[in-house]
């Protein structure tokens, strides 16, 4: 989410067909690898830190495997990620200053409760680090951020929540917006489709969407035993 702050209640439900509990953290051989850093303001247990900074390396997969997005390795020299302390809830925003950075709040509260704001700006990031990918919808043309659509929603992996995102196919009939000329009120897109109009999903990683252009929006996580 960019310029904007997630602040939202805690609802866990089950949900059916979400991602997998477990998640291997081996980038392939060749694919791009980019490197994170955070930065700890907030006093996280160094413990509690690496469990999530696990969590959302073995999640980049999933989405590289969905978007083609660079392996995301946790280490000194990367892209910051800001750990605060402030605010009633945890929530987060992500940027872009001579490169991509995330801010994360935890409002002191448990990993449970920031780990899911933590890995929604990652994920954005690694899809947009520029914050210049857009696509047009009906005439409109918007950012995408990929997490947005989703943002009440999130599953455990490596146990630790993270946050669901949608995938190509929610795009449906959407183009990338790269070749939208306009004359008047008349324009004109020769932009390559995101996704067919007609396609069958998955919508989103977790699974959990109807189809595509729908969107959830109370937070909602898989609870514990899932």
């Amino acid at each position: 989410m960019v310029g904007r702050l997630i602040v939202l209640g805690t609802v866990l439900v089950a949900l059916v067909g979400a991602a997998p509990a477990r998640a291997t953290v081996s980038c392939p051989a060749g694919a791009p690898v980019q490197t994170l850093t955070v930065v700890n303001q907030a006093g996280v247990r160094p413990g509690a830190l690496a469990r999530v900074q696990r969590a959302v390396a073995a999640q980049s997969l999933q989405l590289r495997a969905a978007w083609g997005t660079p392996c995301a390795q946790f280490a000194p020299g990367g892209w910051k990620v800001y750990l605060k302390v402030g605010g009633a809830e945890p929530r987060g925003e992500h940027d872009f200053f001579g490169q991509p950075y995330a801010l994360v709040w935890t409002s002191g509260s448990t990993v449970e409760g920031w780990s899911r704001d933590f890995s929604h700006e990652v994920v954005e990031m690694l899809e947009d680090p520029n914050l210049d990918v857009r696509y047009s919808h009906e005439g409109s043309t918007w950012q995408r951020e990929i997490a947005d659509p989703v943002e009440g929603l999130g599953y455990r992996l490596d146990g630790v929540y993270v946050s669901d995102f949608v995938t190509p196919a929610w795009y449906a009939g959407a183009s990338t917006g790269a070749d939208v000329m306009c004359q008047g009120a008349s324009c004109a897109d020769d932009s390559p489709l995101i996704a067919p109009a007609a396609n069958v999903g998955p919508w989103d990683q977790m699974r959990a969407l109807a189809g595509p252009w729908a969107v959830f929006g109370p937070r909602t996580m898989l609870p514990a035993g899932s």
